[in-house]
């Protein structure tokens, strides 16, 4: 499949825009409404169905011993969610958290990195195939 690296960023500028726009409701307002939370939704799934259909047709390629500590990460993650299931006593990251984006500033902030974040792994070049 062919690459389209204009299409690409300006995907990735507009999720941006509308992730902002939804940053700044929500610090102006204090309240994730439902119209911020539909708007955030339909961008990630926009820009989650590109990616995938950018790489349809693909096969993955092997990761190796480089995707051991990513695996190590989930498996942490993943046990600790178990555990506050199992024990009400035990904070969820989502507890933990909520301190540290009780300012509405601070929330559309990370809105927007976290948006950032995920634009950038999809827009992120990949590895050409060695020749052999």
């Amino acid at each position: 499949m062919r690459s389209f690296p204009v299409a690409r960023r300006s995907t990735s500028v507009a999720v941006a825009v509308v992730a902002a726009g939804v940053a700044a409701v929500v610090a102006v307002g204090g309240e994730l409404s439902a119209a911020a939370l539909v708007a955030v939704g339909t961008a990630g799934a926009v820009v989650a169905g590109l990616g995938l259909v950018r790489r349809s047709g693909e096969a993955a390629p092997p990761v190796g011993r480089r995707g051991l500590p990513w695996l190590g990460w989930l498996t942490a993650a993943g046990s600790w969610e178990l555990v506050t299931l199992a024990d009400d006593d035990v904070p969820t990251v989502s507890d933990l958290a909520d301190p540290l984006l009780a300012h509405p500033v601070l929330r559309g902030a990370a809105t927007v990195c976290w948006l950032a974040a995920g634009a950038w792994l999809l827009a992120r070049p990949r590895r050409r195939a060695r020749a052999r």
